[in-house]
């Protein structure tokens, strides 16, 4: 009765656990990736503010160095299985053939027997009446191999619905998303259809302003500007130079402004100027690219509550106003 105890019965707990280590392993291994992809092919630009792109690249790396350990800890411990495995294969079958050798005196039971067949055993019978009780019922070793689970009791079928839902943006990054970044058609509906040109509510005819060393390159130093007295004054009489989508709200006005992102795509806003010119502007559409070149001017309004607000104001020739061909996914500022 050579006893093979097989490891059979936890075979199964240890497979799922394994897979499970290795589908993790990939999983966060693809993810790692497409963090360091997204950062060299600048489509980070799309989802995140320029100040977070670093920071991605670095934890995408940081990802596939810890998936790299944890494989090795896994291969170790699959191959530390394994020999555990092989040792109660060959080295646990017991060996103990019990081979019970009961001399029991009495060759082959060599008894006299009355004419009906009753054996009565008188006290001269001195043979054993057969008597084996081994103590261990039919060798129930009950070898429960509790401990030898590991204590992965895992549900393959959760594993894999996890592992799907950990999935699912790295497969939108392999289907190319996002590919691109607000469309000129959203970036007029978040610009709102409210506003009005400044001569319809008589601040056409402000003059124009002394002229003043500096320049100016971005919408966000000019929308701060329009909320801080002191960077009014300091602005004002500036040269402002910016690229941005048009909108008209007139024959000498029309609005300039770009998208930028505080921090994701979610919470982006719209940064805008007003550029007034003093002859008639024709041949241009919205959502058109324009570049412009004026004389910066902060004039003072009233918003929907009553209160006062500063409109940054570029009045430029239309000489220094181009159109331009730009890629439409540089609708972000920097």
């Amino acid at each position: 009765m050579a006893h093979d105890h097989g490891h059979d019965h936890h075979g199964g707990s240890s497979r799922d656990y394994f897979t499970e280590q290795l589908l993790t392993i990939l999983v966060c291994g693809l993810f790692g990736f497409v963090a360091v992809r997204m950062y060299l092919s600048n489509t980070l630009r799309f989802v995140l503010a320029d100040e977070f792109h670093v920071p991605v690249l670095v934890g995408g790396i940081g990802i596939l160095v810890i998936v790299l350990i944890r494989a090795i800890s896994v291969w170790r411990e699959a191959g530390e299985m394994h020999a555990h495995d092989h040792h109660h294969e060959h080295g646990h079958d017991h060996k103990h053939d019990h081979k019970h050798g009961h001399e029991h005196g009495h060759d082959h039971h060599h008894h006299e027997h009355g004419a009906a067949g009753d054996h009565e055993h008188g006290p001269d019978c001195d043979h054993d009446h057969h008597h084996h009780d081994h103590g261990h019922d039919d060798h129930h070793h009950e070898h429960a191999h509790a401990g030898d689970d590991h204590g992965h009791s895992h549900d393959l079928s959760w594993v894999l619905v996890r592992m799907m839902v950990l999935f699912f943006p790295i497969a939108l990054f392999f289907l190319g998303v996002p590919s691109s970044g607000l469309s000129k058609e959203q970036l007029l509906k978040m610009l709102g259809d409210d506003e009005q040109s400044l001569e319809s509510i008589g601040l056409g005819g402000e003059g124009s302003v002394a002229a003043k060393e500096g320049v100016v390159s971005t919408f966000a130093d000019l929308n701060a500007a329009a909320f801080d007295p002191d960077k009014r004054s300091a602005l004002e009489g500036q040269t402002a130079v910016l690229e941005g989508l048009y909108k008209n709200l007139g024959a000498k006005e029309f609005t300039l402004f770009r998208a930028r992102m505080k921090c994701c795509a979610s919470d982006t806003v719209i940064l805008k100027a007003r550029i007034r010119t003093d002859q008639a502007l024709s041949g241009y559409r919205n959502s058109d690219w324009v570049r412009v070149k004026g004389r910066i001017q902060f004039v003072k309004t009233r918003d929907k509550d009553g209160r006062d607000e500063y409109i940054p104001v570029i009045r430029a020739d239309l000489a220094d106003i181009t159109k331009l061909d730009v890629d439409p996914n540089n609708s972000f500022e920097k």
